[in-house]
């Protein structure tokens, strides 16, 4: 009798414990599931809104846009930074392309302050922003110039793009804001220019010239130590002096 009484007993406490352990592999299972869950819609939400996002970005740079010239500094910078959020080089080059081609268009705009892409840097409120922004187009610039191939027709009028948009944004004297009463704005411009070149500097800017002097030799001739580096870009020389 005693000894069926500790049978009964030994057998009830092993179901227990084998319902308590088939309990917490259950528990196991639906924790795993929740966490796969939400990997999966994590997943297509990243992916529902950078389809979203690339789309409008399509949108924004549609060629056949008759207002795409007379697009504001603002509107150029808000675009700027949605497909900044999501860049991917292979996925969006040709949006980059047409990003910096964007840019350099308001640039050239006439009397048009508000169009002018480097206005936002007298922005109280955008200044750091826009440094920010212009810094890492800049380098996506410096990133595509070291994939190009100038021997290559398209990839030779891409490098003529991003050497264009490293010249623009690295040197003032182009820069049609700070003619006239906009002369006053120069030191501080020139400030800026330097801050965006030191943070090239920091990153291999000067790696990035010597891969185009070694690719294209008649576009870029470099050297170190405040000597002047020259451009060619397309029938236009630019010419400044680095600080190294």
């Amino acid at each position: 009798m005693f000894t069926l009484s500790q049978t009964s007993r030994a057998w009830f406490i092993d179901r227990a414990r084998q319902a308590r352990e088939e309990r917490l592999v259950q528990k196991e299972r639906e924790r795993a599931a929740v966490v796969i869950q939400a990997h999966v819609r994590s997943f297509l939400c990243r992916s529902r809104l950078q389809r979203d996002i690339r789309r409008e970005i399509d949108d924004f740079f549609k060629a056949d846009d008759p207002e795409s010239t007379k697009r504001s500094a603002l509107c150029i910078f808000k675009i700027a930074r949605k497909l900044l959020f999501l860049f991917r080089i292979k996925e969006d080059n040709e949006r980059f392309e047409k990003l910096c081609r964007s840019i350099l268009s308001s640039m050239d705009a006439e009397n048009e302050p508000k169009v002018w892409y480097v206005s936002l840097a007298c922005s109280k409120d955008l200044t750091l922003l826009w440094i920010k922004q212009i810094k890492s187009i800049l380098w996506y610039c410096c990133d595509f110039l070291k994939q190009l191939k100038p021997e290559i027709l398209q990839d030779s009028r891409l490098i003529t793009l991003y050497l264009t948009m490293l010249v623009t944004f690295t040197d003032t004297s182009t820069w049609k804001i700070l003619r006239g009463k906009g002369e006053s704005l120069r030191p501080a411009m020139n400030h800026i220019c330097a801050n965006i070149m030191g943070h090239l500097n920091q990153h291999g800017f000067y790696s990035v010239l010597q891969c185009c002097d070694g690719l294209f030799p008649d576009l870029v001739s470099y050297a170190p130590h405040n000597n002047p580096v020259r451009w060619s870009v397309g029938r236009s020389w630019y010419d400044w002096q680095l600080s190294c």
